[in-house]
């Protein structure tokens, strides 16, 4: 926006399976590319992934998992479902939205798993603007 304020638009196809690939890397996902088809003459991209039961997931266990694997709170933005939570790892500059219950599980083994965070490759001036909501 030109006021600076970071918000999420709908993903082209190609960024949409480039955040499925970075599901895949970062988390051992297993999300796969079923197909791709026209609906009423817009393209749709098919996919699938396991299907996980399990528990729902608290806020603290989301971030605790989250640090875990060296991403860091983003503070005073939710960006997705209201309220959730943003991350982002500066180590290869991933953001992570979307970050609310619905959107992890916590597995029979106590294991906590994101099933569906919507991530992105920050590009500089998205790098930029995320450095004010770092703690």
């Amino acid at each position: 926006m030109p006021d600076g304020t970071a918000e999420l638009t709908e993903a082209l196809p190609l960024e949409y399976l480039e955040r499925q690939l970075l599901q895949n890397a970062l988390f051992n996902d297993g999300v796969r590319l079923e197909g791709v088809a026209v609906e009423h003459e817009r393209l749709v991209v098919l996919t699938s992934q396991p299907n996980i039961t399990g528990d729902e997931v608290t806020r603290d266990e989301m971030v605790t998992f989250m640090r875990k694997l060296w991403f860091q709170p983003l503070t005073g933005i939710s960006l997705g479902r209201p309220g959730s939570l943003a991350f982002y790892r500066d180590l290869d500059e991933v953001a992570a939205f979307d970050a609310h219950p619905g959107n992890f599980v916590k597995d029979e083994d106590g294991h906590v798993l994101p099933i569906d965070l919507i991530l992105v490759r920050a590009d500089e001036p998205l790098q930029k603007a995320l450095q004010a909501h770092l703690n």
